[in-house]
């Protein structure tokens, strides 16, 4: 049956404390008690048989003094010697008789009467050979130098006895020590009891305090919470219903139902997420494409307005042109017949009297007559070719926006490229050397006006990539499939990571204000709707080459691109 836990995790710790904190409590006891017991056998130990050592070896002590005293006293010389050593023999006795009785009374040991007995037996010999020489000394009346010991047999009993006494004191001191020896031996014993229980209890708590780190915490505790941090972090959760393989009612129970909940919502915030993303992308598509036609719808606008104003100020400045045009042409008609009524009149100078002719020579010198007549016709001349530049310059406008037909026509890219020029020609005059390279390539049919909107984008954008002095070349070419038309400047180059981005709309490395970034995206547009293609060859600090492409047979659609100026 297996252990049914507590409901709350906490609760489970607690128990599993309580645990282990009775099992350290009985351990500690236990060895509280053992220390308490080798204490107090130890006590008794030092108490009783180290006294009993004590004792034993003072009765040794004691009957070797007794011996020697003995001794002295069945050889002293003199009455004075044998009484001083008579009364420290009793003195003696008196002693060891004391030993003896603590001896008696700390044990039961036979050995204890047998030293009585060898005590009180000493005690009557040695009273006897006191007697003996007391008498001896004193039947003699001799000095002590003189006197000899009498009955050679009670002296002899007597050192026999102080002998044995010395046998018997040892033997008990042998026996005391061997009662101590056991006495250790047994306390040794009890410690070693007392220590294999306390190892057994630390072993037990040891082994307790690993199957709860192990069932408990390893596998009850850190297993689960481990399966539910990897289910929390698990990023692939997948399509189906997520679960998070822990069971249990405790806290890790809920808490892996909380992620299994967490990671269900993630997912459906995931899948929202990537609707949202692709909704997102689709509306800034369109409002790109949006802001994209806006700005081209206001450019087509901006460029017809162009167009129209460029029409009407053509129209305009032809009429005066035609008039004074053809008023220069009369007056140089007049001029020459005065000229030729003059030069009859010079001729008929000769017939005027004198004062008349010098009159006429002074007019001629003050007005300069050689002079007006050779620098009249070089002023009309002049004039008569400024008015056809004008007229030229009218009729580029009015190609380059074609106000008079903006449909499909045959047209040289070539003229296109020069109109262009002339149009954008104040823009680059005073500091770009342009160089033309023409190949002389067929017309083609196309709609003019965007063409040469896509040129008009190149030129600015070449002279505004020309920092100081420079040149801008324009070349030609063409094969049997196509023809082109190349712009390339000798500026700063464009940058690699930049000639990906460069005809996208509203991508520009100018400065703020300079454009608004739609002059390539623009031109890019025109020249695939007319099937052609636009490339680009850049490296920083040399320039920039770009080659308009245009198929020979036309494959352009109708429907009208908006332009926009560089």
């Amino acid at each position: 049956m297996a252990l049914r836990l507590p409901r709350s995790l906490r609760n489970q710790f607690i128990l599993a404390v309580a645990a282990l904190a009775l099992l350290i409590l009985a351990g500690g006891v236990t060895a509280v008690y053992a220390l308490h017991v080798n204490t107090s056998a130890t006590q008794v130990l030092v108490d009783k048989r180290l006294g009993q050592m004590k004792d034993a070896q003072e009765l040794v002590r004691r009957t070797l003094l007794i011996e020697r005293e003995a001794y002295q006293l069945s050889t002293a010389g003199s009455g004075q010697e044998m009484r001083a050593s008579y009364a420290d023999i009793l003195e003696h006795l008196t002693s060891f008789d004391q030993t003896v009785d603590r001896l008696a009374a700390a044990d039961d040991d036979l050995g204890v009467l047998d030293l009585h007995q060898s005590g009180q037996l000493f005690r009557n010999t040695v009273n006897i050979v006191g007697q003996l020489r007391e008498s001896e000394f004193s039947a003699a009346g001799t000095s002590p130098t003189q006197s000899a010991p009498s009955q050679p047999q009670f002296h002899a009993e007597l050192r026999g006895q102080a002998g044995q006494m010395v046998q018997a004191t040892q033997a008990q001191s042998e026996r005391v020590t061997q009662a101590y020896r056991e006495a250790m031996l047994a306390l040794a014993e009890t410690s070693q009891k007392n220590q294999r229980w306390v190892t057994v209890l630390l072993s037990a708590s040891l082994l307790l305090a690993w199957l709860v780190a192990r069932r408990f915490l390893g596998k009850h505790v850190l297993a689960r919470l481990e399966l539910v941090s990897a289910s929390l972090r698990k990023t692939d959760i997948g399509e189906g219903e997520f679960v998070v393989p822990v069971q249990g009612r405790d806290e890790i129970g809920a808490m892996a139902r909380a992620v299994e909940q967490f990671q269900e919502d993630r997912r459906q915030l995931a899948l929202a997420n990537a609707a949202l993303l692709v909704e997102r992308a689709r509306q800034e598509e369109l409002i790109g494409k949006l802001a994209q036609a806006h700005s081209q719808l206001l450019q087509s606008e901006k460029l017809a307005s162009i167009g129209q104003l460029a029409a009407g100020v053509a129209h305009e400045i032809n009429n005066p042109v035609a008039f004074v045009n053809s008023n220069l042409g009369t007056l140089r008609d007049y001029v020459e017949d005065l000229f030729k009524t003059l030069a009859a009149y010079e001729q008929s100078e000769k017939e005027l009297s004198p004062a008349t002719q010098k009159a006429m020579d002074d007019l001629k010198q003050q007005i300069d007559l050689a002079y007006l007549r050779e620098d009249m016709g070089s002023l009309l001349s002049e004039s008569m070719d400024g008015l056809q530049r004008v007229k030229r310059i009218v009729q580029d406008l009015r190609d380059f926006s074609h106000v008079d037909d903006s449909g499909k026509q045959m047209a040289s890219l070539e003229t296109g490229l020069d109109s262009t020029l002339n149009v954008v020609w104040s823009a680059l005059k005073d500091r770009v050397e342009v160089r033309k390279e023409y190949a002389g390539i067929p017309e083609i049919e196309c709609i003019p006006s965007q063409i040469n909107q896509v040129f008009m984008n190149l030129l600015i954008n070449a002279g505004q990539a020309i920092d100081g002095p420079g040149s801008v070349t324009l070349r030609t070419g063409s094969d049997s499939v196509h023809v082109w038309a190349e712009v390339c400047d000798s500026g700063s180059g464009i940058a690699p990571e930049n000639l990906d981005r460069i005809f996208d709309p509203f991508f520009t490395t100018k400065p703020v204000g300079t454009g608004p970034g739609l002059g390539l995206s623009i031109a890019y547009g025109i020249v695939s709707r007319h099937g052609g293609r636009i490339e680009v060859h850049s490296e920083p600090g040399t320039g920039a080459t770009f080659r308009v492409v245009l198929p020979r047979q036309s494959v352009l659609s109708l429907a009208p691109i908006p332009s926009e100026t560089a």
